[in-house]
């Protein structure tokens, strides 16, 4: 492939055409084969050979349940981020407890954002086609309405103004402009040889309306975030149009072009990245004989090399059906004369016949056995070639027992591996993208409760995002061996939270904790009391019907309920005047008068606070 200058020269439409054909002839044979696919898949695939007149009363959805079977039990889609602390200390482990629900909130929200779930998108293709194309990146409208303070108009009334500038304060931190999209695989060229590719088109077909609009916001653009070249794209009769177009990436430049040969806008890549990962299944295998790169034997789904047996299984039933049709549905024969008989049956009359046997059906045809059977090894072809059904939770014949279905399970799960791999590691990309992101743009998100900045990030973009299928009967007996372990020493509560527990923020389920055990404090919990209690105003009737009691008695009345007693402390004062807190004096109760009970080494001391986790 011959193109004028380097990678990491300024693109120009003609590079980008030359590399648009380049990598489009390289992987057609993937994109047909795709093609082929997808007829299966939507059940519109040619039953009979051409030439051969046979109905089609229906084709079977064997293919597609094989596919969102495996893609429903056999991928998760709840991704779990695990970090490891950028270096040693308790900041450090602070940090990447904070990021690790933090980075899993923007994650979620990003994929939603989008109209397909995202990472089950991303699953589906890696099964169907064998290879699947993930994409991380910024949405510039949302972030520049995160960054643009809104502006006062000229006759703008102030009350409004300031109601449309509290709006924008209320929604800037929850402006999400990252997203994760599954884009069909045919629509994006990468090079086959690279998981993080230094080139990426992506081939798509816009409105022409966001086309003008897309350039005429470049063009308003100032600073150093300007792009280099800006071209408007020039309004037609119909704003609808859609216009097919070329977007360029590299580690340098960000471009866009339309096919007629008009480039739009040429922009540094300021990101650092090319926002494309992609992965086959492991699937296929790279022939021997081959001397020319082809991705179509790397990109192997899960039905290639059973679609002779798909179609065969669909003429069977097919062929099953219409006989059972046929037989049903037999027609009626007669002696006499078969247009007089068509004429009385249609007028409804009642047809006069000298024997029994003058009119009547045509004796069913009997559909022998092997009609039936020979669907049997169809199936166990589907099988070998694909997963057994015990794992769409179909038990297998012959299985009788709970423990010998799931030994079965668990070997013909093991198919699954190397997809579910390819899965995770695209979704590590992706998160890793969206942390240097951050870094680079300086952004503070909050998401779903949890803020995210550059300062716990640490300039460190390794992460590791892992889609887990939870049994909640194994997660139950690993929980409970972890917790037997921590108890005989020979593992952590941090590991144990962690690997076992799964506890994405670890500190803050210790400090939790620790929380916990203050708050079960007798004494702590006289003072919650307490305050609780003058919130409600209880505290002052409390105080004033004692100080009644005591006038009208003469001494000290007898404790009352047990909240009073709880309440107040000794000698009927609040516990926090008592022992010199909140409301009393420095130096112990009212006008410095010292506890009841001095603080001595011989004096009960508070129960230990959190002394399993002082460690």
């Amino acid at each position: 492939m011959a193109t004028n200058g380097k990678m990491s020269d300024k693109p120009t439409c003609e590079i980008i055409n030359q590399y648009r054909k380049y990598l489009g002839d390289l992987w057609s044979n993937a994109h047909a084969k795709w093609e082929t696919i997808d007829t299966y898949y939507n059940r519109t695939f040619q039953l009979w050979p051409q030439g051969m007149d046979r109905p089609e009363w229906f084709k079977p959805m064997r293919a597609r349940s094989l596919i969102d079977h495996a893609v429903d039990h056999q991928l998760a889609h709840e991704p779990v981020i695990s970090r490891t602390p950028a270096g040693i200390g308790e900041e450090h482990k602070r940090n990447a407890d904070i990021l690790e629900p933090g980075l899993k909130a923007i994650m979620d929200e990003a994929a939603l954002l989008e109209p397909n779930l995202t990472w089950k998108q991303v699953g589906k293709h890696l099964l169907l086609y064998g290879y699947s194309v993930i994409e991380t990146g910024l949405e510039t409208d949302v972030l520049k309405n995160r960054r643009d303070k809104p502006k006062k108009a000229r006759g703008e009334d102030e009350e409004e103004f300031q109601q449309r500038r509290r709006l924008w304060e209320h929604k800037k931190k929850t402006m999400m402009p990252f997203r994760n999209r599954a884009p069909h695989p045919a629509r994006v060229l990468l090079d086959p040889l690279r998981k993080e590719p230094q080139i990426a088109i992506k081939h798509t077909h816009r409105l022409a309306q966001d086309l003008y609009d897309l350039t005429a916001g470049r063009q308003e653009q100032k600073g150093a975030g300007r792009p280099v070249e800006v071209n408007l794209y020039e309004l037609k009769e119909n704003p609808f149009e859609m216009v097919l177009c070329s977007e360029w990436w590299s580690d340098c430049w960000h471009a866009l072009a339309t096919d007629d040969g008009e480039m739009l806008f040429v922009e540094k890549n300021t990101w650092g990245f090319v926002p494309y990962a992609h992965a086959f299944s492991g699937y296929g295998q790279e022939p021997t004989s081959s001397s020319e790169i082809d991705p179509s034997y790397m990109a192997v789904g899960l039905i290639d090399h059973a679609l002779d047996t798909l179609k065969a299984q669909a003429q069977a039933v097919a062929g099953r059906h219409n006989a059972l049709i046929e037989a049903t549905f037999n027609p009626i024969i007669t002696t006499g004369e078969a247009a007089e008989l068509q004429e009385q049956l249609a007028r409804g009359d009642i047809i006069e016949v000298n024997t029994r046997g003058d009119v009547g059906r045509m004796e069913m045809q009997q559909l022998p056995r092997w009609m039936f059977a020979s669907e049997e090894w169809l199936d166990k072809d589907l099988e070998l070639g694909t997963y057994s059904r015990s794992l769409a939770g179909i038990r297998e014949q012959g299985v009788s027992t709970v423990g010998q279905q799931a030994i079965l399970s668990t070997s013909a799960s093991r198919r699954f591996v190397a997809p579910a791999k390819q899965l995770e590691h695209l979704a590590s990309v992706s998160a890793s993208h969206i942390l240097q992101l951050i870094d680079v743009m300086d952004l503070d998100l909050y998401v779903k409760g949890h803020d995210i900045s550059p300062k716990v990030i640490e300039h460190d973009y390794s992460v590791r995002v892992s889609f887990e299928l939870v049994d909640p009967v194994l997660q139950l007996q690993h929980r409970e061996m972890g917790m037997r372990e921590v108890q005989a020493g020979l593992k952590s509560r941090e590991t144990y939270w962690s690997a076992d527990a799964r506890l994405e923020d670890a500190t803050g389920e210790r400090r939790r904790l620790l929380e916990d055990f203050v708050r079960s404090d007798a004494m702590v919990q006289k003072l919650l009391a307490q305050e609780v209690a003058r919130e409600l105003g209880l505290l002052e009737m409390l105080e004033r019907q004692r100080e009644q009691a005591m006038t009208e008695g003469g001494g000290a009345p007898p404790p009352g309920s047990p909240l009073e007693q709880s309440i107040l402390g000794p000698d009927n004062l609040p516990l926090d005047q008592t022992m010199g807190g909140a409301g009393g004096a420095p130096g112990g109760g009212p006008g410095g008068r010292p506890p009841r009970q001095p603080l001595t080494p011989q004096a009960p001391s508070p129960s230990r606070v959190g002394q399993e986790f002082a460690g």
